[in-house]
């Protein structure tokens, strides 16, 4: 099974955001995190990159 950390990209630097998510559903400019539990996380913004190797995923949050 493969879990990834996320991080928000913020300033020029990768901000922790969750772990162990399993999925993640794109929606126009929200993104649902579901952690292994199910727990939801929603960011509006958009996805920067996915590293599968490194179980990584970082996205950009929209300016409020």
């Amino acid at each position: 099974m493969c879990l990834s950390t996320v991080y928000k990209q913020q300033n020029g630097e990768n901000v922790f955001l969750c772990k162990n998510v399993a999925r993640v559903i794109p929606r126009g400019d929200v993104i649902s995190l579901y952690d292994l539990m199910g727990v939801k996380t929603e960011i509006r913004g958009s996805i920067l990159d996915v590293d599968l190797m490194e179980n990584i995923i970082l996205v950009k949050e929209e300016e409020a």
